[in-house]
């Protein structure tokens, strides 16, 4: 199966969880009205060995990518039935990618309506997803969540060339070894 967008979804800042909506546009920030949105971002717990909190840094986190595969097996690991799309606060769900969370960063991600993302690594999973999954489904415990989804969690990326992503779209892979 060729990699293809399977949804896409935005975290609006005030919203208790992501909407679906029928295209993601992106600009330099990355999603419009998503809450990871903005060329910069402050630092955090996950850039403490960089960083002191607060300080402002380049946001490499724009987006969340996951592949349906990972969110199946993340499923299993748990104990349920499934884990949709956009539960855990994915932007981009993909379908075709089964060992998304592996790619190495720098990976570019050419989507057939012209935009191009830039792979930043692993999305590091965490009790907030999983606090997500159990708001969802009544358990398992957001505790649960990090160990079963660790190397499934997805990916973060940039925008590296702004265009709409919609769902249905095809994917194209550019290792970092080709640019």
């Amino acid at each position: 199966m060729s990699p293809r967008v399977v949804a896409t979804h935005i975290w609006p800042e005030g919203i208790d969880s992501p909407q679906a909506v029928p295209q993601l546009d992106l600009d330099w920030g990355g999603a419009v009205g998503d809450r990871h949105y903005g060329e910069t971002m402050q630092s955090g717990a996950r850039q403490k060995y960089l960083y002191e909190r607060g300080t402002q840094i380049r946001n490499h986190r724009q987006l969340s990518i996951v592949d349906f595969d990972e969110l199946a097996r993340i499923a299993a690991a748990l104990g349920i039935d499934d884990l949709a799309a956009g539960v855990i606060a994915d932007n981009i769900c993909t379908e075709g990618i089964p060992y998304l969370t592996a790619l190495p960063g720098l990976t570019r991600l050419v989507f057939d309506g012209g935009a191009v993302l830039v792979t930043g690594g692993e999305n590091t999973p965490c009790t907030i997803a999983g606090q997500m999954v159990t708001d969802r489904y009544g358990g398992p415990p957001a505790e649960s969540f990090p160990k079963a989804a660790m190397g499934l969690r997805g990916i973060v990326a940039w925008v590296d060339r702004p265009a709409p992503i919609r769902p249905g779209e095809g994917i194209r892979l550019v290792p970092p070894s080709r640019m």
